[in-house]
């Protein structure tokens, strides 16, 4: 195995920094957005999205609309009391063209932001642990998807970077089926300093990037680790490059040039929990 002689990092104190979201982006429809999201409001649609959204105390929910078939189906589950009972047109009235809602949506605020610190606050030196950064990944499906292969292997948090990623949106929740109410994620402005800082906490950045020459397979990805992933397309920037510890690729048959990002990242934990 590569890098086993590496000395542990040992965990230390980093510097809190809140970071401000960015506002949602407009809509096709400017009024109908505003009417909808006011607040920074927005509807989380789908069975498995909506009720974690309602299970989660640290969830704030403003509304609840369901079908009276999905109402009947999942009253064991849902407050009925707080739900309006209402026909699946007027639930589509309230969400994206081509949003599938299986009967529900619930008008949510987006949760609070927390702090890398916060979320490391109980992490000992001794656990084997694992975060995934995202270097300018910007589509909430994929973002969701990541979330949610993010949920399925116990790692601690997401990291975004608040300029160059979207806002929570009802996509990101559908595609991350429940998963965005249990990892959290972590928007910060500079992606290479939060690099820095999690060096100091002991975690070693392993960008992915399909042109090394070293494969994940071979990497030691015991301890503290930092999976560190480019967008689409472009890559890993090259400052954040530069910033990692490893550079490893998942190797590929040639019959494809890349890996779609959310898929290329559920590999990378797969190889990281086995």
């Amino acid at each position: 195995m590569l890098n086993a002689g590496m000395a542990k990092r040992k965990l230390s104190p980093t510097r809190r920094q809140r970071p401000s979201r960015d506002p949602a982006s407009p809509s096709r429809d400017p009024e109908r957005y505003r009417r909808l999201h006011s607040g920074g409001n927005y509807w989380i649609y789908g069975t498995h999205a909506a009720l974690a959204a309602l299970a989660n105390p640290n969830r704030k929910c403003r509304r609840i609309i369901a079908t009276a078939g999905f109402i009947e189906s999942h009253a064991g589950r849902l407050n009925m009391n707080r739900a309006d009972t209402v026909k699946r047109t007027e639930i589509e009235e309230m969400l994206p063209d081509g949003a599938v809602h299986q009967g529900i949506a619930v008008q949510a605020v987006p949760l609070p932001d927390l702090t890398l610190d916060e979320v490391l606050a109980d992490v000992s030196s001794e656990e084997r642990t694992c975060v995934v950064a995202l270097d300018q990944a910007t589509d909430p499906r994929n973002i969701g998807a990541i979330l949610r292969s993010a949920a399925a292997f116990g790692i601690l948090c997401l990291i975004v970077q608040d300029r160059h990623a979207p806002p929570e949106t009802g996509s990101m929740a559908k595609a991350a089926s429940g998963a965005l109410e249990h990892v959290p994620v972590v928007r910060v402005t500079n992606l290479v300093r939060t690099m820095g800082e999690l060096k100091e906490l002991g975690f070693w950045c392993v960008g992915l990037d399909g042109r090394a020459e070293i494969s994940l397979a071979k990497t030691n990805l015991n301890g503290h680790t930092s999976f560190v992933f480019g967008a689409e397309g472009s890559g890993l920037r090259r400052l954040t490059r530069k910033t990692c510890d490893i550079i490893a690729k998942i190797p590929l048959s040639g019959q494809a040039e890349s890996l779609n990002l959310a898929n290329a990242v559920g590999i990378s934990l797969y190889e990281w929990a086995r």
